[in-house]
């Protein structure tokens, strides 16, 4: 069994190439060194994050990622317990969305933040990361 924890937020300014080139590094090293895996997505200045691991270490990343001043409005999707890791070969996997796909999500304002809406975001952002591995896709290449 393992501990997974997705969550949605909005960055404070928009986020260019590099700044989301920083972001990947510091995170895919910090979370190889403890033991967490997942997914990133990314679309205008929205993101979903997918954090899988031990649960005392996600629980950990997620406060300090929740007291980020680089990002605002985080929400938590959902935890759960799976048999077993969704992104087990990724220590941060990334994918850029159009705006299109993230109308999808729950609304940023609040307004639909019922159960169903957050239940559907965590499906689709599942959906997604199966996408990538379906088309052979590095989500863990540079930018």
């Amino acid at each position: 069994m393992t501990f997974q924890l997705c969550y949605t937020s909005t960055a404070i300014t928009e986020m260019q190439r590099q700044d989301l080139v920083d972001l990947l590094t510091v995170s895919r090293r910090n979370n190889a060194r403890l033991g967490i895996t997942g997914l990133l997505l990314y679309s205008s200045d929205r993101f979903i994050q997918l954090l899988e691991g031990d649960e005392a270490q996600v629980r950990k990343l997620y406060e300090l990622i929740r007291r980020d001043k680089r990002h605002r409005d985080v929400t938590l999707v959902s935890e759960e317990h799976v048999e077993a890791r969704e992104c087990p070969d990724w220590s941060m996997g990334f994918q850029a969305m159009p705006e299109s796909e993230w109308l999808e999500f729950p609304n940023a304002d609040g307004s639909e933040r019922g159960l169903r809406p957050m239940v559907e975001a965590m499906g689709r952002a599942k959906a997604i990361l199966q996408r990538v591995r379906e088309r052979g896709l590095d989500p863990e290449r540079e930018l």
